[in-house]
């Protein structure tokens, strides 16, 4: 068993410096397992041949979009692997042909695939921007806490 920072902690420091420095570990190890449920969750997804994004990875890891966001390795795997599964799936595109006459129905097809690929990019950039100002807001109470009180 690995010996944790605080059991190393000598008898002649406080009690409450002993409780700060667990109460510190036991964070460090929940975020630890978060990332590698994240981890396990992307691995799943790619095995299966699942939609990579960060809704599927944070279902499957059974963490928060916000989590995944905020945790920049997790966030440019999931980038990547979405951007090659986009490439992946992209037919090239047709070009409309007069002599059958499909031509209507050929640009039709390509501007509601155009459509719901900006849709998807809007909602994607909401999401992140949700998660910037969940950043902020964080980090402000951060600052409120280390701020001297009158």
């Amino acid at each position: 068993m690995a010996e944790r920072p605080n059991d190393a902690v000598p008898e002649t420091v406080p009690p409450a410096d002993r409780r700060i420095a667990a109460l510190r570990q036991v964070a460090q190890d929940k975020h630890e397992q978060a990332v590698q449920r994240a981890e396990a969750g992307i691995r799943r997804l790619v095995k299966e041949g699942m939609e990579i994004n960060f809704r599927a990875v944070a279902r499957a890891a059974g963490v928060s979009l916000d989590f995944l966001y905020a945790h920049t390795d997790l966030r440019k795997r999931i980038e990547t692997l979405r951007g090659q599964q986009r490439t992946e799936n992209q037919s090239p595109p047709q070009a409309p042909s007069a002599d059958d006459g499909t031509v209507i129905h050929t640009l039709t097809e390509a501007l509601r695939r155009e459509r719901t690929t900006h849709r998807e990019r809007v909602q994607e950039l909401e999401q992140r921007l949700a998660a910037a100002h969940g950043e902020i807001l964080r980090l402000q109470r951060v600052i409120q806490s280390h701020s001297p009180r009158p």
